[in-house]
């Protein structure tokens, strides 16, 4: 039998680590950019979960008294009133403020979370025209979910081989940790969106955390000798100071990098006690307080947030943002008291089975009221109702570029396609094209290039035309992996096909705030004006550094990044779209920091021996009816091209490759 030479006590510096988990992940969410690897708090939640289950169930397997329902019972009333109580007052607000396909999103998302599975549903719903990650009230319910699958899983593996050997669990759990570790240095690379939300990726911080339990436990708690623990501890807190400050939204993760929160929450647990300085500041009175409240804190800001901005039609100024985070907090506190700690607290009428009964009901009902909302047309006919009498035709061009956008052209038994992956089926059409009509013309980017790729194949007189999926080959972000996935192997297989590979990529990701950061969207929806935008120098010559090496086996001509309007489907609505279109124009500034990014680019383009392209009159502005109208709908949102966007501007970028490369277009 494995014994266990101490019963596990409670740790107060566990309660304040949760507090250095739960404020970045809230002040990243909420915009403030030095923030900037804010999401690794999620990370040390995973390693404090792993520790903490696993403390519990071991002391109870040890014990005799473990009972799976009673271990269930017990996590239903941790964590489902406080969901379920902050998902159904989010509700009212999302069925005022939101479009209908935002609200169709939303409910199935409230459907998910009642059986866990919400971070299947983001990782379905993931790609290029989803909703963006911060107009989603229930997006961070992915961790809970990923959370959840683990206490279902996990329990169940110790019983089985606890008792039989501490080595024999040490070493499964070990190589859990491994297998999951190699996974996610995969699959940031080859499949993104699952390796973010998906718990075979995410299962070795738990483990993390797991295996530090086993270590105190045997051992009789955290490190006797001061020197050690003293170093152990600051070391760790380090570390996620670190990656909180350093990392930001182009650090590859989760990968290896994530190794720097989660050994630093590890080190934390194993180290600090009330005798490390380390221990004394987390125990103290400020972090314990807000660790406390951390899981209502956690629930509460995403809504807050994402109904923000909903209701803004923009991103909310930073004074707004923070009253936000500070009322996140504060609804915490309330919710902590009047919901969590009720619920928590044992009450003799509450047995076990009881609880679990009732947990299975509850989730049944609130599952079932987000499935009968998303299938239902009420929210639809009341946002119906509250729009413009003439904008309702611009609606269904709303939904109906949303849903008739999401493929690339494919002509049927032609030679203009696309390659998501080299299948057998692409590898034989590959080679019947070539034999048909000599060398391609290729296409890669992001999801840009989906949108030039479909308006240009129509035009372009060349019959073999093809878009190459450009899977993790993100140039502009740092060690993005261009040396795998379907475009490299693409090229290298097939690269003598080709005569010429056309890059496309969206220019928000080579533009910066005026702090350095880079916001993506967000650097257009902050206000009216663009203050003190920069191009991201570092990033373009990260780009160039990679299409120089497609050079080595194919023509590169760069297409430059397009104007877009960054006018967004809410703003539509709002105002009569027989009036409104001769009143909306470009941001200040915004038109001329695209006009400096499209010069530098063509220059620095030049000069590593590659072609360059303009797309920057594919959209004329002085026709207000290209940004939007009643009878026509360009943009499927605010960057993307609708199909009559294609149909439209696909020529316009058809004739100016002419112009420049001489490519011959109908």
């Amino acid at each position: 039998m494995a014994g266990i030479v101490a019963e596990m006590r409670y740790r107060a510096e566990i309660d304040g680590l949760r507090s250095i988990a739960v404020i970045p992940v809230i002040l990243f969410h909420g915009g403030v950019s030095f923030f900037s690897g804010g999401y690794v708090g999620v990370d040390v939640f995973f390693v404090i979960s792993g520790y903490l289950i696993t403390s519990i169930v071991l002391q109870e397997i040890d014990a005799g008294s473990f009972n799976i329902i009673d271990f269930y019972a017990r996590r239903a009333r941790r964590i489902l009133p406080a969901l379920f109580f902050i998902t159904l007052v989010s509700l009212p607000f999302a069925w005022i403020w939101m479009l209908p396909d935002q609200f169709k999103d939303y409910t199935q998302s409230v459907a998910a979370l009642t059986v866990f599975a919400s971070n299947f549903l983001f990782w379905i719903e993931s790609g290029y025209f989803a909703t963006a990650s911060e107009l989603k009230p229930m997006l961070h319910t992915w961790s809970l979910a990923v959370e959840e699958q683990y206490y279902v899983v996990f329990p169940l593996i110790l019983v089985a081989v606890w008792k039989r050997s501490v080595g024999t669990t040490i070493v499964i759990l070990g190589i859990i940790l491994f297998l999951s570790l190699a996974a996610t240095e995969w699959g940031w690379r080859n499949a993104p969106s699952a390796n973010f939300y998906l718990l075979p990726f995410r299962a070795w911080e738990l483990m993390v955390g797991s295996l530090c339990a086993i270590w105190l436990l045997r051992r009789g708690g955290p490190s006797t000798l001061k020197s050690h623990a003293q170093l152990g501890s600051a070391l760790g807190l380090g570390m996620i100071v670190y990656a909180t400050f350093a990392f930001d939204g182009q650090t590859p993760f989760p990968s290896l990098y994530a190794l720097v929160p989660v050994l630093g929450s590890a080190l934390i647990i194993c180290c600090a006690t009330p005798e490390t300085i380390v221990g004394r500041g987390l125990g103290s009175k400020g972090p314990v307080a807000i660790g406390l409240i951390s899981y209502s804190a956690y629930l509460w800001h995403q809504p807050l947030f994402a109904l923000a901005r909903i209701e803004r039609g923009m991103e909310p100024p930073h004074w707004v943002m923070w009253i936000l985070c500070a009322a996140s907090l504060m609804l915490a506190s309330l919710t902590w008291k009047f919901v969590e700690g009720p619920f928590r607290r044992p009450r003799s009428r509450w047995t076990p089975k009881r609880v679990v009964i009732l947990a299975g009901v509850s989730s049944i009902i609130v599952g079932l009221v987000g499935a009968l909302l998303s299938v239902t047309q009420w929210q639809r006919s009341y946002f119906l109702d509250s729009i413009p009498p003439e904008n309702r035709p611009l609606l269904s061009l709303i939904e109906g570029a949303r849903e008739g956008h999401a493929n690339a052209y494919d002509e049927p038994n032609g030679c203009k396609f696309f390659i998501e992956e080299l299948t057998e089926e692409i590898h034989a059409r590959l080679e019947k094209c070539y034999t048909q009509h000599g060398q391609a013309w290729a296409m890669t980017g992001d999801s840009h290039s989906r949108d030039v790729f479909n308006g240009m194949a129509p035009t372009l007189d060349r019959p073999f035309f093809v878009l190459i999926d450009q899977s993790e080959c993100r140039p502009h972000i740092p060690l993005a992996d261009c040396a795998s996935g379907t475009l490299f192997e693409t090229l290298m297989t097939y690269g003598s096909r080709f005569d010429q590979l056309l890059y496309v990529q969206a220019g928000f990701y080579l533009l910066l705030d005026a702090e350095g950061q880079n916001r993506n969207r967000r650097l257009f929806s902050a206000g009216l004006d663009i203050v003190d935008p920069q191009l991201d120098v570092a990033g373009i010559e990260r780009v160039l550094k990679i299409l120089r090496e497609f050079n080595e086996f194919v023509p590169v001509t760069w297409i430059g990044p397009r104007l877009s309007p960054y006018i967004f489907k809410d703003q539509m609505l709002a105002k009569s779209c027989l009036q409104a279109p001769n009143q909306i124009r470009l941001r200040s500034g915004q038109r001329e920091i695209f006009e400096e990014l499209d010069s530098y680019l063509e220059s620095k383009t030049v000069e590593a021996g590659l072609h360059y392209v303009s797309e920057m009159q594919a959209v004329d502005y002085d026709v207000a009816t290209e940004i939007y109208g009643c009878a026509a709908l360009y943009w499927s949102d605010s960057d993307h091209w609708s199909s009559a966007g294609e149909a439209l501007f696909g020529p316009r970028v058809s004739r100016a490759v002419e112009a420049k490369l001489g490519i011959p277009t109908k």
